[in-house]
């Protein structure tokens, strides 16, 4: 990871209060409504941050040279408050151990100060969700930068004697005293810089791929047919770089859905073409859409190890080309990305980090984003109805808990890359309420369907599971059941009614026999065995007197103790079938 974390104040909107943007993953996302700063979290990145960490530093010159202070007047925060300027970086509680490791080797003899410096920088002075965050503040950005903490709350967290021990341990010095060196000096040494800047490149929002033979020092499509060239056709010494052109032609065939599509730079290196179907275009027929895709993608491709920073990525796109880029981004490139949107589409696109920027008196603010609620208030704040964004892309309808778990064990070994809650939701319709539900629309022209629950107003990718409650195989389904397996394979979705009599016949019946026995020690034995048999009747002790396990508690012991095997009466094909569905409602070409 380029970057685990930063924060900043006292830069255009960000005011006297710090902002911490952190922890950061491969994908972040900086969200929020138009003008509220999303920008200046990016504009400090690209340009002021590699200055202020060299402040932090104490050094007055760059490269022998003394650069030219990059921050001007359109910099300054303009409030009602007055901001001072500060740099904060962070080490995450899994880098924290091995950081105090390295500032005090891990021998006996220094195991008393490790202890001491974790009771420093563990303390509320540092610590600051769940990670430990050094701030170095100045009155200006010309000015010396220095470690920014309460002298006297910091004062409090180790007595005069374990002062001066942490102090000879982290500087080998003895003599001195506590306000004048054992404290300040335990807290420069102790404090935190990070090492060499990464490079960062901001592609703009306007974005259009430049005629022939432009150049450009950006990634905003000026010169971008000249750069696709060099790695179209690399020199032999370079033959490496050809990697990048057919990543970036194998995105071309995701996005268009063709594997036949091929991206080339004619001779005259003045238009980008399309090959495909046996037919020739220039880029530009194909639609603005796959235009900017193409802008974003090479630009990615063609950047290694570098922070891209992307302003609104979804211009122009469809939500789905939206995630097919995002996605392509993430698992395809070696870079660290910044997204600044307002399409609340991308938040369940990738694992990502989200930031929520919001602004109140001039002044910017940014929570970092945890929770289901917390998105909830960004899709409101992004004027989103939970129509448009916050259902999963697809419901999975079961008669009630047991049939949840089933079908999660499954899916996690079919198709771990999957997550409840966001490719798919399961939901309980209950054994009393189905002969009221309807997979038709209240349009339908039934006057039957008004009497009933229309599903498909919930999510229109509806897939329903229940059970064929049949005792023998020649036996029918009932009428209300089969309704509805042909009103669900209307689509889109389908019923999946089990093959056995229940779900549980999908089991290892022996198994399943262990899991009740665990569950009710008082069994002895299932009554039957067999995949039209109720496998959750059981004989009690020794005497004949039958039982009915519990279903809930049978399926979580099963699931927790024994492997998957998909390879039972069409239990592999159900599950194809249904992992296809799921990633077609999201939009994931398989």
């Amino acid at each position: 990871m380029l970057l685990k974390g930063f924060g900043f104040s006292g830069y255009r909107s960000i005011g006297d209060k710090l902002v911490r943007i952190g922890p950061l993953k491969k994908v972040n996302l900086i969200i929020g409504q138009n003008n509220v700063g999303k920008s200046n979290i990016v504009n400090f990145l690209n340009d002021q941050y590699a200055y202020f960490v060299d402040k932090a530093k104490n050094k007055q010159n760059f490269g022998g040279s003394k650069k030219e202070n990059p921050f001007k007047d359109i910099d300054r925060h303009l409030s009602n408050e007055r901001a001072q300027h500060r740099v904060s970086f962070p080490l995450f509680e899994e880098d924290i151990e091995n950081y105090i490791q390295q500032k005090l080797p891990n021998d006996r003899h220094h195991i008393v100060h490790r202890q001491l410096a974790r009771k420093v920088l563990c303390s509320e002075s540092f610590m600051h969700n769940g990670a430990v965050w050094f701030t170095y503040k100045a009155e200006n950005p010309n000015g010396q930068f220095e470690l920014e903490v309460n002298f006297d709350e910091v004062f409090q967290k180790l007595d005069h004697n374990e002062w001066k021990k942490l102090w000879s341990g982290l500087t080998r010095s003895s003599g001195g005293d506590i306000r004048t060196d054992w404290i300040p000096e335990s807290l420069k040494a102790l404090s935190y810089l990070p090492g060499p800047t990464p490079n960062v490149e901001v592609i703009p929002a306007i974005r259009k791929i430049g005629a022939a033979g432009s150049e450009a020092n950006d990634y905003s499509g000026e010169g971008i047919i000249e750069r696709i060239a060099k790695i179209q056709n690399p020199p032999l010494a370079q033959q490496k770089l050809k990697e990048k052109f057919l990543s970036i032609n194998g995105f071309i065939q995701e996005v268009l859905e063709n594997e036949t599509a091929k991206i080339e730079i004619p001779y005259e290196r003045n238009m980008v073409l399309i090959h495909m179907d046996g037919k020739t275009l220039p880029l530009e027929s194909l639609g603005t859409g796959v235009h900017e895709v193409v802008i974003l993608a090479a630009a990615a491709t063609l950047l290694d190890e570098t922070i891209v920073c992307v302003e609104e990525p979804e211009l122009h796109l469809h939500p789905l080309l939206q995630r097919k880029l995002i996605k392509y981004l993430s698992e395809k490139t070696e870079n660290q990305y910044f997204f600044t949107t307002h399409s609340a589409h991308l938040l369940d696109a990738v694992e990502s980090e989200i930031f929520h920027i919001t602004q109140i008196d001039g002044v910017s603010c940014v929570e970092a984003i945890s929770s289901t609620k917390q998105r909830s208030n960004i899709c409101n704040d992004l004027g989103y109805k939970a129509s448009d964004i916050l259902q999963a892309n697809c419901v999975i309808w079961v008669e009630g808990p047991s049939d949840r778990i089933y079908l999660n064990y499954w899916l996690g070994a079919q198709s771990p890359d999957l997550v409840e809650g966001v490719h798919y939701s399961i939901m309980f319709y209950g054994g009393r309420l189905f002969s009221h539900l309807t997979a038709l629309d209240q349009d339908a022209e039934n006057e039957a369907v008004d009497d009933l629950i229309s599903v498909r107003k919930l999510n229109r990718n509806t897939v329903i599971m229940f059970d064929s409650d049949k005792d023998k195989p020649r036996a029918r389904i009932n009428a209300t059941k089969q309704r509805l397996k042909d009103e669900f394979n209307l689509g889109p979705g389908f019923a999946w009614v089990t093959k056995g009599r229940e779900v549980e016949n999908y089991l290892d019946f022996d198994k399943v026999e262990e899991s009740v026995k665990a569950v009710h020690p008082s069994a002895s034995k299932l009554v039957n065995k067999g995949e039209w048999e109720n496998l959750l009747k059981y004989h009690k002790g020794r005497n004949s007197e039958e039982k009915t396990a519990n279903k809930v508690k049978v399926a979580r012991h099963y699931v927790e103790n024994n492997p998957v095997d998909l390879d039972t009466l069409d239990l592999k094909e159900r599950m194809g079938k249904l992992v296809e569905f799921i990633n077609s409602a999201n939009g994931y070409v398989i």
